[in-house]
């Protein structure tokens, strides 16, 4: 099977994507995620799906600015919107590594930008020798079934299409679409346990068995089967109830289980809410402590995340919630023309346009308007404010635009960073969320079309 192949059989199968749907591919310029995303390219344009591209520049070494500024070339190159942050990742969590750290920010990081643009899945470049490094680190770890479950082909909107290939394969594809690839020194850095695996023991075992990679990830396969089987026999003894900021179940319901059972319980527990990681050993045997005290329980598991008792439930709850806070903004475009919105690091640019197919169908950063403007007109971009209304596209009247929001499952974070595009008090287009219906195209032979792009 090659890359093209794999593709294609995983968004059919295992993630399915319908035309007009979006995928953001993780893009760090490396030979692997520049083969996913080169893959990507062709199976858009064959399925009719939206692409676009996000990095994260981690600011952990002084090359990551110009690793950058390379991976957007190579979008560029291939015709994909690429979706740029830097943020420095370093602080983390007490007692987080600066991987974990930089992992934990660069998911956020991932999810804020696909919820931003619309997209269903998050696509990484997983492969099959990441599989046997991670199955290989969990077995010298002393990790349980869940642990050596590996590297999950879908877990919540993330999506790894290419577990099936080598890394081979991906080079191949790379090197035939002639494309030069970002070296990033940190994956040679002997420091890490991972790039041990990679560079020094896996291939030493390779030697003796050069099969050793796919007889990993088949061991990954099987324990993820047995990880399901066990999640269902869980699922039919405990119950699970929503709690603030996580989940509940009940703590007698725990404690009565088999104690070999428990550390199954509590990686279940973890899958359940969400949490990409289950608790480590250390944080489990914690728990089980202070839960055998009979008293009240508190215990940090790892990432923010935290199990506390309250009455009868056993809460596992998330991390909290980062605090970004967003000055209220108001520009003023004279049309047709652009503004930069430097809190929100983007561009809002208005232009007139002969209406085209896409216009009809929706654009999470783009919009045809029938907007009641002449050339010197102005227009107002900002951003909401309290008791903002919109009549959203096909409903029967005007809404409070706070309500609109949440029935989308637009994140409060986002909510805040919208650019409005107003015509006089009226909001005529939420990106990514919906146009005003008194501003919709009918019949109109061009449209005032509004832009936004990242700066």
């Amino acid at each position: 099977m090659d890359l093209l192949d794999a593709l294609e059989t995983f968004f059919r199968d295992e993630a399915p994507l319908a035309p007009g749907e979006g995928v953001l591919v993780a893009f760090s310029g490396g030979p692997d995620s520049t083969a996913l995303l080169w893959g990507m390219t062709r199976l858009a344009a064959e399925r009719g799906i939206r692409l676009a591209a996000a990095h994260l520049d981690h600011a952990m070494d002084a090359g990551s600015g110009a690793r950058a500024e390379a991976a957007a070339r190579i979008a560029g190159r291939l015709g994909v919107p690429l979706v740029r942050e830097r943020a420095d990742v370093r602080a983390g969590f007490p007692g987080e590594s600066p991987e974990a750290a930089g992992r934990r920010a660069r998911y956020a990081f991932l999810e804020r930008t696909r919820a931003a643009l619309g997209a269903r899945w998050i696509a990484t470049a997983h492969h099959r020798d990441d599989q046997a490094e991670t199955v290989l680190l969990r077995l010298l770890f002393g990790s349980g079934v869940e642990g050596l479950a590996g590297i999950r082909p879908v877990h919540g909107a993330v999506v790894r299409p290419l577990l099936r290939l080598p890394r081979t394969a991906l080079l191949a594809a790379v090197e035939a679409a002639g494309l030069e690839c970002v070296d990033d020194p940190t994956n040679r850095s002997l420091a890490v346990p991972r790039n041990r695996v990679r560079h020094r023991l896996l291939p030493a075992l390779e030697e003796d068995d050069p099969e050793l990679p796919a007889r990993l990830a088949r061991l990954g396969d099987r324990a993820r089967s047995a990880t399901r089987a066990i999640d269902r026999a869980l699922g039919e003894r405990l119950a699970v109830v929503p709690a603030e900021r996580g989940i509940a179940v009940g703590r007698a319901a725990v404690e009565a289980l088999p104690a070999g059972l428990l550390p199954s319980v509590f990686a279940w527990l973890h899958r359940q809410a969400g949490a990409p990681y289950p608790a480590g050993e250390a944080a489990r045997s914690e728990l089980l402590r202070q839960l055998r005290g009979n008293g009240r329980a508190a215990c940090d598991c790892g990432g923010g995340w935290r199990w506390e008792t309250a009455g009868e439930l056993l809460i596992l709850r998330r991390p909290e919630p980062a605090r970004e806070t967003v000055p209220d903004f108001t520009y003023t475009l004279e049309v047709p023309g652009s503004v930069e919105i430097p809190e929100i690091a983007v561009r809002v640019r208005v232009s007139r346009r002969a209406v085209e197919p896409w216009m009809l169908q929706g654009s999470p950063h783009r919009a045809g308007l029938a907007l009641p403007l002449m050339e010197g007109d102005l227009v107002t971009i900002r951003n909401r404010r309290p008791g903002d209304r919109i009549h959203p596209l096909g409903a029967s009247g005007s809404r409070r635009l706070k309500e609109v929001l949440i029935d989308r499952r637009v994140p409060r974070h986002v909510r805040e960073r919208l650019p409005l595009l107003c015509v006089g008090e009226r909001i005529a287009w939420a990106p990514g969320v919906t146009i005003d219906q008194r501003f919709r195209l009918d019949g109109h032979a061009t449209a005032w079309v509004a832009e936004v792009a990242t700066t």
